[in-house]
């Protein structure tokens, strides 16, 4: 009686996960119609809605960015320093930090072709749900034992104390990166992430990005099947144990 109710329990365990990879794979076939639906629209002829595209990472209005940690010339950077623990009484909903500088270039980035150029929210960067390799580059610098770069005023390293620690992070977005870009041409001309649906800000070229979630409904549909099949055979071997029971 035991073997039979864990057989049917698992099984029942199996089914779900069938169902949940069921429902990721339905969202990989919404995700792959509009990738296929939505072809690039040439830069310059991207005047509002949602568009795909697809360019090179570029300067901005504000020109040549230097960003200030790594040095490096950039089309954009976001400079973030925190200091770890966060002093005080920080209430359950607080950050478990202090933010102390909080940074980036003016102006934004552009994605720009020989059809033309427009400029990007840098806001897309961070969308949580964003497909694709990432296009900025990362640098974080901890304190101690690295020295901090001077964008991090001295006052910050002596008003450090004992068991506290200072984090400083670089996102820079490279100039002259090929991109492939899935979003809306808002009011005033500038990319920003879809409204709802997908949205894509990738290195990765269109083709890419179809084959990927080609594969990867592939693999869902066989792992509904197998897990389906799998707590089906379990779940139904251990009800019909436990309803023949006397």
């Amino acid at each position: 009686m035991v073997v039979a109710t864990v057989a049917f329990c698992v099984g029942a365990c199996l089914v779900g996960g069938a169902g949940i990879f069921l429902l990721l794979n339905l969202s990989d076939y919404k995700a792959l119609r509009t990738l296929r639906r939505i072809t690039p629209t040439p830069i310059g002829a991207a005047t509002g809605g949602r568009v795909a595209l697809e360019g090179g990472t570029e300067y901005g209005t504000a020109g040549r960015q230097t960003a200030p940690v790594s040095g490096a010339d950039c089309a954009w950077y976001h400079v973030r320093l925190i200091r770890e623990p966060r002093r005080g009484w920080p209430s359950s909903d607080d950050p478990d930090h202090d933010v102390l500088l909080d940074v980036e270039s003016p102006g934004g980035f552009s994605i720009a072709a020989p059809s033309g150029r427009l400029p990007v929210d840098p806001g897309i960067l961070d969308h949580p749900n964003r497909e694709g390799a990432p296009v900025p580059v990362h640098m974080t610098l901890v304190h101690r034992p690295d020295p901090l770069p001077p964008v991090v005023a001295r006052e910050f390293v002596d008003d450090l104390r004992k068991g506290e620690k200072l984090t400083l992070t670089e996102s820079r977005v490279p100039r002259g990166v090929d991109v492939f870009a899935l979003g809306r041409v808002a009011r005033g001309g500038e990319f920003k992430q879809s409204l709802a649906g997908l949205t894509v800000f990738t290195t990765d070229s269109r083709e890419r990005m179809i084959a990927a979630r080609e594969e990867s409904i592939k693999l869902g549909a066989k792992l509904v099947a197998g897990f389906g099949l799998a707590g089906l055979i379990l779940a139904g071997g251990g009800a019909g144990y436990l309803v023949a029971l006397p």
